[in-house]
């Protein structure tokens, strides 16, 4: 299995993000943070191969960031790929990401809500740029979920962005909630969409939504086993354990968990 949505950060950026969580959400968070012991969790769960990510919410902080990352997926050798990061207060995020994706990374992680900006902003276009001509992709969550479903039409904000870069794939996180039927629909017709089950599907998750099995049938080939790792409040299989339950094919079951990840990203085949 492949899980293209886990969250490293430096010790001291996780301790901070940690502290947030506690203070400020009903969420309780108590798995590992360290990248071995979190690709030693993975690997337990039968995940051979994970994308994982940061991000940077202040101007300054992403070339330090994008050494960190790029470090972290040399030390996991192979098992775990690193996605960049930009900020657009900095003085050149495009060069931030060329340097980023030259030191091994394969794609860019933007939040909009941390890192207040859309995705569609000019200033993300020249990194976006990069990101399609390294052959990545851009994992977006997008909007200010899960503490509002406030999305600022968010859907179309990604159809501007895959208009814009024909050479784009892009993943949206969470299953594009709330706007997952308008993304389910996009994906019909544009196939650098991707969607991430991350959060949504598992029983005990606080974003957790009903989905139809037919839905995800008629896109499968589109979405991508996604989890949160190891910032979530439940366990790393919930959205596996939602999936099975929804009684899919093992076809699409193999797809989601493994198959199109490796479509998504040549380094991941």
């Amino acid at each position: 299995m492949i899980d293209v949505h886990v969250h490293l950060h430096p010790p001291r950026l996780y301790a901070a993000i940690r502290r947030w969580f506690a203070e400020r959400s009903p969420w309780v968070i108590d798995h590992p943070t360290d990248p071995a012991v979190v690709a030693a969790a993975l690997r337990d769960h039968g995940v051979d191969r994970f994308v994982f990510c940061s991000y940077a919410h202040k101007p300054g902080m992403a070339a330090e960031l994008n050494a960190w990352l790029a470090a972290t997926a040399r030390e996991l050798a192979g098992v775990g790929w690193a996605l960049a990061t930009v900020h657009p207060d900095d003085p050149d995020p495009t060069a931030d990401a060329r340097l980023a994706l030259g030191a091994g990374c394969i794609g860019l992680k933007v939040h909009e809500d941390v890192q207040r900006v859309h995705l569609d902003d000019p200033r993300l276009a020249g990194s976006l740029a990069e990101v399609a001509a390294a052959d990545g992709f851009v994992l977006v969550h997008v909007g200010h979920i899960p503490w509002s479903d406030q999305t600022d039409d968010g859907p179309a904000r990604i159809a501007r962005v895959l208009d814009a870069h024909p050479r784009l794939r892009v993943v949206v996180a969470h299953f594009g909630v709330p706007d997952s039927e308008r993304y389910l629909a996009m994906a019909s017709t544009e196939p650098r969409l991707f969607l991430d089950t991350t959060m949504v599907f598992a029983p005990e998750s606080p974003m957790r939504r009903a989905f139809d099995a037919r839905a995800l049938e008629r896109v499968a080939t589109q979405i991508v086993l996604g989890t949160d790792y190891p910032n979530i409040p439940h366990a790393w299989d919930g959205d596996l354990r939602g999936l099975r339950a929804l009684g899919l094919d093992p076809a699409t079951l193999r797809a989601i968990t493994g198959e199109n990840a490796r479509r998504l990203a040549p380094a991941l085949a």
